[in-house]
Protein backbone atom coordinates (compact mmCIF):
# COMPACT_ATOMS: atom_id res chain seq x y z
CA UNK A 1 0.00 0.00 0.00
CA UNK A 2 1.07 3.52 -1.01
CA UNK A 3 0.67 6.40 1.74
CA UNK A 4 -0.91 9.40 0.57
CA UNK A 5 1.67 11.26 2.57
CA UNK A 6 4.27 10.28 0.19
CA UNK A 7 2.27 11.96 -2.77
CA UNK A 8 1.98 15.24 -0.77
CA UNK A 9 5.44 15.24 0.75
CA UNK A 10 6.82 14.91 -2.82
CA UNK A 11 4.06 18.40 -3.90
CA UNK A 12 5.47 19.73 -0.61
CA UNK A 13 9.36 19.49 -1.72
CA UNK A 14 8.16 20.90 -4.98
CA UNK A 15 6.23 23.86 -4.01
CA UNK A 16 9.35 24.76 -1.93
CA UNK A 17 11.68 24.54 -4.73
CA UNK A 18 9.43 26.79 -6.66
CA UNK A 19 9.18 28.76 -3.82
CA UNK A 20 12.64 29.81 -4.06
CA UNK A 21 12.78 30.13 -8.08
CA UNK A 22 9.99 31.97 -7.65
CA UNK A 23 12.19 34.35 -4.85
CA UNK A 24 14.99 34.34 -6.77
CA UNK A 25 13.71 35.53 -9.89
CA UNK A 26 11.52 38.15 -7.84
CA UNK A 27 15.32 39.82 -6.56
CA UNK A 28 16.47 39.67 -10.15
CA UNK A 29 13.39 41.44 -11.68
CA UNK A 30 13.64 43.77 -8.94
CA UNK A 31 17.98 44.70 -9.81
CA UNK A 32 16.52 44.49 -13.59
CA UNK A 33 14.32 47.74 -12.66
CA UNK A 34 16.47 49.37 -10.82
CA UNK A 35 19.11 48.98 -13.55
CA UNK A 36 18.02 52.43 -15.75
CA UNK A 37 20.79 54.31 -13.48
CA UNK A 38 23.60 55.59 -16.07
CA UNK A 39 26.85 53.88 -15.08
CA UNK A 40 25.10 51.28 -13.36
CA UNK A 41 25.35 48.23 -16.29
CA UNK A 42 26.38 45.83 -14.13
CA UNK A 43 23.52 45.38 -12.84
CA UNK A 44 21.64 44.06 -15.92
CA UNK A 45 24.45 41.62 -15.93
CA UNK A 46 23.60 40.87 -12.09
CA UNK A 47 20.03 40.46 -13.31
CA UNK A 48 20.16 38.59 -16.65
CA UNK A 49 22.90 36.19 -14.53
CA UNK A 50 20.01 35.66 -11.63
CA UNK A 51 17.49 34.31 -13.96
CA UNK A 52 18.56 31.35 -15.44
CA UNK A 53 19.74 30.47 -12.20
CA UNK A 54 15.85 30.64 -11.16
CA UNK A 55 14.71 29.18 -14.15
CA UNK A 56 17.40 25.98 -13.42
CA UNK A 57 15.87 25.91 -9.28
CA UNK A 58 12.04 25.36 -11.59
CA UNK A 59 13.53 22.88 -14.07
CA UNK A 60 15.35 21.01 -11.13
CA UNK A 61 12.26 21.04 -9.20
CA UNK A 62 9.93 19.58 -11.84
CA UNK A 63 12.52 16.92 -12.71
CA UNK A 64 12.66 15.73 -9.12
CA UNK A 65 9.23 15.77 -8.96
CA UNK A 66 8.27 13.27 -11.80
CA UNK A 67 11.35 11.39 -10.58
CA UNK A 68 10.08 10.70 -7.19
CA UNK A 69 6.39 10.38 -8.11
CA UNK A 70 7.31 7.46 -10.30
CA UNK A 71 9.88 6.22 -7.96
CA UNK A 72 6.23 6.42 -5.49
CA UNK A 73 3.98 5.02 -8.44
CA UNK A 74 6.58 1.81 -9.11
CA UNK A 75 7.17 1.43 -5.48
CA UNK A 76 11.09 1.50 -5.97
CA UNK A 77 12.56 0.76 -2.96
CA UNK A 78 15.69 2.93 -3.56
CA UNK A 79 17.09 6.29 -2.24
CA UNK A 80 14.90 9.19 -3.13
CA UNK A 81 17.21 12.22 -2.64
CA UNK A 82 19.53 14.32 -4.71
CA UNK A 83 22.31 15.31 -2.42
CA UNK A 84 24.03 17.04 -5.51
CA UNK A 85 21.43 18.88 -7.49
CA UNK A 86 20.91 21.49 -3.86
CA UNK A 87 24.41 21.23 -3.55
CA UNK A 88 24.88 22.51 -7.39
CA UNK A 89 22.42 25.36 -7.27
CA UNK A 90 23.29 26.47 -4.47
CA UNK A 91 27.02 27.01 -5.36
CA UNK A 92 25.69 29.09 -8.46
CA UNK A 93 23.89 30.89 -6.45
CA UNK A 94 27.01 31.93 -3.98
CA UNK A 95 29.05 32.20 -6.65
CA UNK A 96 27.15 35.03 -8.49
CA UNK A 97 26.37 36.81 -4.90
CA UNK A 98 30.19 36.37 -4.37
CA UNK A 99 31.23 37.93 -8.11
CA UNK A 100 28.90 40.51 -7.27
CA UNK A 101 29.94 41.35 -3.94
CA UNK A 102 34.16 41.51 -4.73
CA UNK A 103 33.13 43.80 -8.17
CA UNK A 104 31.52 46.10 -5.94
CA UNK A 105 34.76 46.03 -3.89
CA UNK A 106 36.55 46.20 -6.22
CA UNK A 107 34.74 49.60 -7.98
CA UNK A 108 34.77 51.06 -4.29
CA UNK A 109 38.32 50.39 -4.08
CA UNK A 110 39.09 51.82 -7.42
CA UNK A 111 36.80 54.96 -6.72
Amino acid sequence: KIEPKMFFANERTFLHWLHYAVVLSSIAAGVLSMSEVPGEEWRQWYAMALLPISLAFCLYALHIFLWRQDQIKNRIPARWDDPMGPLILGSVVVAVLAINFFTQLYALAKA
